[in-house]
């Protein structure tokens, strides 16, 4: 493998620098009434507001009121100790308190008096303790107190709870949380997918405002708006919140939810410093890579300004096993219509992955009424992949003299082929995916209104430091093979592949050609944002009126897209050996996938292929970026750049109120959003004389929506709560569906460019006249949403039910329609073809239902459970059975055990079928659906001593093997197996 290069230093050395720093930072600091900490409690009934308090501060309390009747109270907001939070909430109510030792809490409602009427003294009764614990039961309670706190319908995993169980990223951590589902990518979480819908239905944001997106440049596949939650590691963040149904004043985008990720906050907490070291090892790779992060907290002795920042890098190996089927192909054997597959592949791929982050924060509260904020996080996710493949191709081959095929139910599952080439490839690739996000925001008090203005910038970029190399080579002599995929979907293993061919001799090979491909994209997003709220206490029969928001945001998004496609030559003087093809597989490949096989083979010396060739008349090397590189018209053709304008305004209105003995409180109001779009890209034509011309294209777009919604909550009992909610929202247009671009599959683009005119009239076996691009005019996705969700909190633990149905409306789709395209040749002159392309369109209207259940409970003697599922009934526009990224349900269930100095958990986490916007098989699989899968998760931890603490963390016990097929099971796809991994690591905190 490439070793990462040696990029961006400079970032992680101010980061040891601030690190340092922290190390030195002042003792912890405590108010006289405990430490201090941000509230943010809204006003609402007294009773809900009070255990609100408590839940967070770690306060007992004994409370009693008169049944059926409403008692106000005070939001509580900003920075203060407890007992003062107490003071602010309570003030100007006819509740009475009083402070009972160290954490304790009696609140009492003041009895009425009258003149001639000796006072009547009304004992108060006292409840249960609230207890705060910590470790798993203690994020059981984080989460509960967050569900409850909100006036949404909402679910979070907080940074601890995060820690708690195995999660090589932030999207894994979200795979417990109820609703959520996530797309893995070779064994590692991606893409997370809310009540039913895709990650492109997702609005990610980072404290709340917007981010930019990093892009697939792994193959010519784009995932658009899609948040790549595997470039941003979890190490140094203090949670996410998952908002299910929307408010006026959330970032729009998000039909299936909002995920906020948190970063931690200069005064959120008191001063720590914590460092953690251990290493990684996958049982396929068996090479440790280390895993370190250090962060802390320094607050100043008052307590009006704090500094946070930390540090994270971890590294992974991984080997990952791919059984694969490019795609069938309908032929008549025997007299028989049968769908035969085109070639089965095998592919070992090696990748090593690196991430990187560094944060830093801090907050000033210069007064009591104003407050400064910043936070900056940097975070790089580097990953060398390196695949060896070999292709034993069927297809047509099964026609031919003395072939022979085994037929099951018209598909081939079997066949044997005397005499044929074996093509044995490599790709050499290094991505290198970059996030920059900086944030500053300001909170002052002016008159009754607390008013906050923010900006925020972001960037993410996406590029191949080492441009993806494709090396091709084949038998030089013709070969026998036979492949026996009988019962391979069922057992999930290949019956055998056998050969004739000594695969390890590398003088049996003859080299084919080698193909270059640079990409970069780059996303940059600037938002202006300000938001004003202020307290009312204005009566409207049965509801009061408690407070009023009011916001605007401006954001600028952009997103540049390059890419070139070059085919290399042997530079002058060099010439092709067997040394070339002089390495190897790892050992034991495949032999988890398929029972009877050649095992390992001779494969590229890349050090070798990037020293003997160039890009003629461009470049002496094969190293390039875009940039390097002159477009061509092919080039310009399937390059783009989007913009977008976006400017929203919102009122919100909180109110609250007693509907019988059932207090109630919530929010309503209204979100305006403007949306303008400018595309650029470029098509290739016929000029005179039959010339290539290349013609730039461009269009212009706007939308206006309005957006309204509704939450109510009704507390039946102190324990159970009923959530209601109704609102419209929006998803726009994938960035890549909305480009000016056409993109035909490389293949014939490349085969066109050999054979000319003659692959149009007579194509080679495997060409496909297909491809895909963009469409510019798209509209955004308009959802009408219903929401409803009960909540029952029981002595140690909570249980959550909840129903959602969401009519969208101009679903976007791929259709495929009859395009002529103009290509270029080796030979010059240009040629035309009819091409099938896919292109995205507004095709009709699509819903989603379900139902989605969350427990949690602590059991005896240290043992407990969080568990959740999700069923999901999902209609796409044209009679579509199922939408993408949709499985029908998806589960988890974590129990764990805590008792003394030890602590234990495991997590299984399982989604059933889902049909995936991947097509990693290279073009022409309409429905790729990825199987039902399971994975096992398992960690322990012991406490060595009050601030240290060794843990040891296990992922895919069960060594899942991954499989797809297109359609239905008959049709296999890909076989793929990642294997288990181990973490040991020490943490250590003060």
């Amino acid at each position: 493998m490439k070793p990462f290069a040696q990029s961006r230093p400079t970032g992680f050395l101010c980061g040891l620098l601030v690190a340092t720093a922290i190390a030195g930072a002042p003792t912890v600091v405590w108010a006289q009434d405990g430490p201090v900490q941000t509230f943010d409690i809204p006003a609402q009934d007294a009773r809900r507001a009070l255990v609100d308090l408590c839940l967070s501060a770690g306060c007992e309390l004994a409370f009693v009121a008169p049944p059926g009747r409403t008692l106000p109270s005070h939001a509580v907001r900003g920075r203060m100790g407890w007992r003062a939070a107490v003071a602010e909430l309570l003030r100007d109510t006819p509740l009475r308190y009083r402070f009972v030792g160290a954490r304790g809490l009696r609140v009492w409602v003041e009895p009425a008096r009258t003149a001639p009427v000796a006072p009547v003294v009304v004992e108060p009764s006292e409840l249960a303790p609230v207890e705060v614990v910590g470790r798993f039961a203690g994020q059981v309670e984080e989460s509960l107190r967050r569900k409850r706190q909100t006036d949404v319908i909402s679910d979070s995993a907080s940074a601890a709870r995060i820690g708690e169980l195995p999660a090589a990223n932030l999207a894994e951590a979200l795979q417990r949380v109820p609703g959520v589902a996530i797309e893995r990518e070779v064994g590692e979480g991606q893409f997370v997918s809310v009540r039913g819908l895709g990650p492109l239905f997702q609005s990610v944001t980072l404290n709340g405002a917007p981010v930019a997106f990093n892009e697939n440049i792994r193959n010519s596949t784009q995932s658009g708006r899609q948040f790549r939650f595997r470039a941003l590691s979890a190490e140094l963040l203090a949670g996410a919140q998952l908002t299910k149904s929307a408010t006026p004043d959330l970032i729009e985008g998000g039909i299936g939810s909002n995920i906020n990720i948190e970063t931690i906050s200069g005064l959120g907490g008191d001063p720590f410093l914590s460092l953690r070291a251990g290493g990684a090892v996958e049982d396929r790779a068996r090479a440790v890579r280390p895993d370190v992060s250090v962060a802390g907290r320094m607050v100043s002795k008052n307590g009006d300004w704090g500094l946070v920042g930390g540090l994270a890098q971890e590294e992974h190996s991984v080997v990952y096993d791919r059984f694969q089927i490019q795609r069938y192909a309908n032929l008549v054997l025997d007299g028989q219509a049968v769908a035969a597959p085109s070639d089965v592949r095998t592919t070992v791929e090696q990748e090593d992955r690196r991430r990187r982050s560094l944060f830093l924060g801090g907050d000033w509260a210069a007064s009591p009424t104003t407050r400064f904020s910043f936070n900056s996080l940097i975070s790089a996710f580097d990953n060398a992949i390196r695949e060896d493949r070999l292709v034993y191709g069927l297809g047509e081959r099964l026609m031919e003299p003395g072939a022979t095929a085994t037929v099951r139910d018209g598909v081939v599952v079997g066949g044997v082929i005397p005499a044929a080439r074996i093509d044995n490839n490599t790709e050499f690739s290094q991505q290198s995916h970059l996030n920059l996000i900086v944030s500053a925001s300001v909170e002052f008090a002016l008159g009754d209104w607390l008013v906050t203005p923010r900006v925020s910038a972001s960037s993410a970029r996406s590029r191949l430091d080492t441009p993806l190399e494709r090396i091709y080579a084949q038998s030089a002599q013709k070969v026998a093979y036979a492949v026996d995929l009988d019962g391979a979907v069922d057992n999930r293993r290949a019956p055998s592949i056998t050969t004739s061919l000594n695969l390890l001799d590398p003088a049996a090979l003859r080299s084919q050609k080698m193909g270059v491909r640079a990409i970069e994209s780059v996303d940059d997003d600037l938002t202006l944002m300000a938001d004003a709220r202020r307290g009312l206490n204005i009566d409207a029969g049965p509801i009061r009126l408690s407070e009023l928001r009011l916001g605007v945001q401006f954001s600028d998004r952009s997103r540049d897209y390059q890419r070139r496609d070059r085919e290399a030559i042997l530079r002058p003087g060099a010439v092709f050996t067997p040394d070339f093809m002089g390495m190897q597989t790892p050992k034991g490949v495949f032999d988890g996938l398929i029972g009877q096989h050649p095992g390992g083979w001779a494969t590229a010396d890349f050090a070798r292929f990037r020293d003997a060739f160039i890009i003629p008349n461009e470049h002496d090397g094969i190293m390039v970026l875009p940039r390097d590189l002159t477009p061509a018209g092919a080039d310009l053709q399937n390059s783009y750049a989007v913009s977008e304008r976006v400017g929203a305004a919102y009122v919100r209105l909180d109110f609250d109120g007693s509907a019988g003995a059932a207090p109630f409180f919530g929010n309503f109001g209204l979100r305006a959003v403007s949306t303008r779009t400018g595309v650029d890209g470029a098509l290739l034509e016929a000029g005179p004389q039959g010339a290539l011309a290349i013609r730039p294209v461009s269009h212009a777009g706007e939308a206006t929506l309005l957006l309204p919604s509704a939450n109510i909550a009704f507390d039946l009992d102190p324990h159970r709560r009923l959530r209601l909610a109704a609102s419209r929202t929006m998803t726009r247009p994938s960035l890549a569906d909305l480009r000016l671009a056409t993109a035909p599959a490389s293949m014939l683009v490349s085969s066109i460019y050999e054979r000319g005119q003659a692959e149009i009239d007579d194509p080679s076996p495997g060409t496909i006249f297909s491809g895909i691009g963009g469409n510019p005019a798209l509209k955004p996705y308009v959802s009408t949403n219903l929401d409803l969700s009960y909540e029952w909190s029981f002595t140690g633990g909570a249980l959550s039910v909840a129903v959602f149905h969401k009519r969208i409306d101009d679903f976007i789709a791929l259709a495929a329609a009859p395009e002529v395209l103009i290509f270029e040749t080796r030979a010059g002159p240009l040629v035309q073809a009819q091409v099938s392309m896919l292109r995205p369109r507004n095709l009709g209207r699509a819903e989603s239902r379900g139902l989605e259940l969350g427990l949690h409970k602590k059991l005896t003697s240290g043992f407990g459970l969080w568990a959740s599922a999700t069923w999901t009934d999902s209609r796409g526009p044209n009679g579509e059975t199922r939408l993408t990224g949709v499985s029908d349900l998806a589960y988890s269930i974590n129990p764990f055990f805590e008792r003394g100095a030890v602590s234990a958990g495991l997590s299984w986490s399982w989604r059933s079928a889902f049909k995936s916007e991947a097509d990693m098989q290279g073009g022409g699989v309409s429905n790729f659906i990825i199987a039902s899968a399971g994975y096992l998760d398992a960690q322990a931890s012991y406490d060595l001593t009050p601030g240290a603490q060794i843990v040891v963390a296990a992922s895919n016990l069960t060594d899942t093997t991954d499989l797809a097929y297109e359609g239905d099971k008959s049709r296999l796809l890909q076989l793929g197996r990642v294997g288990r991994s181990l973490t040991v690591s020490l943490r250590w905190s003060m």
